[in-house]
């Protein structure tokens, strides 16, 4: 009898045990669970690929206008402007050459002219695309520290004129305003350290901000003027690109400092964060930026807008 009731007594520990550690394993798998689907169980280092739209500041597009700049890096008057240079001493004929001008116009020489009125005006920077490779250590489930590579190529667009006489039985008729395309195109590398800030404790969607540093290093790569000729179909269409005149004497010697440079400025954005698993994260965010642009002769902060999607992994 005694042995049966040791026995028993063994037998009941032995079922307790079971079902209190079969009790634990289920809140183990529960707690596995909820970080799971919470998507926040490690901390560690997440790599991510970001693109989006950019809409840069207006204010460095003026170094495309065709001015140019003087040896004391200040912008170049009308008549030692490049553009000026090049259309009324190179193809406009004033050295004795070919008139192109009053070729593509389909006027006679000394019945065109090109003054200070004609000069490109309002230039800017049209929206463009921005990529890049993102990364962030992720802190603790809602905060981490973000280094970003973004690059973008703008491009800037703007019109000048070139006013033309025609004349009728040696009279001269009223004057024709001809309107041509002016361009730029600029790279622009951006590098951002900050923090990042998950708000909320939705296990799916939260909103996110962030901010830090921008560090932009910005290079001018082209600068042409077009001349198309919609009056004379016979005419030679031609480019000029204002780009070779800053290669050559005295340009070459001064102005390069004016058209790539390092800026400095910071960096925000709010938006939505989206947890799919533990291992990918979706970010939608608006991200202003309020930079020093590092191009011409007065580079000031001025205030830049992006939109884009980031997608993370997580490597941890």
């Amino acid at each position: 009898m005694k042995l049966r009731l040791i026995l028993t007594h063994l037998l009941f520990c032995v079922i307790c045990s079971h079902s209190l550690t079969g009790f634990a394993q289920e809140d183990d798998v529960s707690n596995d669970s909820s970080s799971f689907r919470s998507g926040y169980k490690h901390k560690g280092f997440h790599a991510g690929l970001y693109v989006g739209a950019f809409w840069a500041n207006r204010h460095t597009a003026y170094i495309y206008d065709g001015y140019g700049f003087d040896e004391n890096g200040q912008r170049n008057t009308f008549s030692n402007s490049i553009l000026y240079n090049q259309i009324v001493n190179v193809y406009g004929g004033a050295n004795g050459g070919n008139d192109y001008i009053a070729q593509l116009l389909n006027v006679n020489h000394g019945d065109w002219y090109f003054t200070e009125q004609d000069m490109p005006i309002n230039l800017r920077y049209t929206t463009t695309y921005l990529v890049g490779l993102n990364a962030r250590y992720q802190i603790h489930k809602k905060a981490g520290i973000m280094l970003n590579i973004n690059a973008s190529k703008l491009i800037v667009n703007g019109k000048f004129t070139i006013s033309s006489t025609t004349r009728n039985n040696g009279f001269q008729s009223q004057a024709k305003i001809n309107e041509f395309t002016i361009t730029g195109a600029e790279q622009r590398l951006m590098f951002q350290l900050g923090y990042q800030r998950i708000l909320g404790d939705n296990e799916k969607l939260n909103l996110m901000v962030e901010g830090g540093l921008n560090i932009i290093f910005s290079k001018a790569q082209k600068n042409q003027a077009f001349l198309n000729s919609e009056l004379n179909e016979g005419a030679n269409n031609f480019t000029i690109d204002l780009m070779t005149v800053y290669n050559q004497p005295p340009y070459s010697f001064y102005s390069v400092k004016y058209l790539i440079g390092a800026g400095i400025g910071a960096v925000g954005g709010i938006g939505f964060h989206l947890t799919f698993n533990p291992r990918y994260t979706v970010q939608l965010l608006y991200s202003p930026s309020y930079d020093r642009v590092g191009l011409g002769y007065n580079p000031s902060f001025r205030l830049q807008h992006g939109v884009g999607l980031r997608v993370y992994f997580n490597m941890s």
